[in-house]
């Protein structure tokens, strides 16, 4: 069988290595860094916030899910590395919903808060001037926002798109007063 493995230059090759890890012991869902450190929780979190798992295929990201689901099970294919796994693992936390499993949408995802944060920053910086402008980037800064927020909920506690709506509207209003607050001040 043929695995994907990250290779040079962040490209992804498929290939089969002859020589098995030796996997007893190895605990999928253990950190892989201190969590009782500071630098453990801040690798953990860079780890999973990586904005280049965006663009990982969705067969990848299949992938990731089958291997992290057998690893779990105990049940890993022979050849198997353990940068493999990890890599899985990797893919899988940054993709899937911790709670449900299922697959999150790309523009919720943590790892697209970076990029999609800093365009609709430039986009707010750079549109300024009118009073549309301001409206519709703030808009779109708190639906991006509220998309994020909905994305990673805890989904044990079941929460009604209903009950987002009032957070999500009041979000615009207050940076608009405030810009017309600091416009008109001398």
């Amino acid at each position: 069988m043929m695995y994907p493995v990250r290779g040079t230059e962040g490209s992804t090759v498929l290939c089969v290595n002859k020589m098995e890890a030796d996997l007893t012991g190895f605990n999928i869902d253990a950190p892989r860094w201190d969590q009782r450190t500071f630098l453990g929780r801040v690798k953990h979190f860079l780890n999973i916030t990586d904005p280049r798992t965006v663009f990982v295929s969705e067969q990848e990201l299949d992938w990731a899910k089958v291997m992290v689901e057998k690893s779990r099970m105990g049940v890993v294919p022979p050849g198997t590395q353990v940068e493999q796994l990890l890599y899985a693992k990797k893919l899988y936390d940054s993709a899937f919903h911790p709670d449900t499993g299922e697959k999150m949408n790309v523009i919720g995802r943590m790892s697209f808060q970076l990029p999609g944060g800093m365009i609709i920053t430039g986009f707010m910086l750079q549109f300024y001037r009118t009073m549309p402008a301001v409206i519709f980037w703030q808009w779109v800064n708190q639906s991006f926002n509220a998309l994020v927020n909905y994305t990673n909920r805890n989904a044990a506690s079941p929460i009604s798109v209903r009950k987002h709506r009032p957070w999500w509207a009041a979000g615009c209003p207050l940076p608009l007063w405030l810009r017309l607050t600091v416009s008109i001040s001398p």
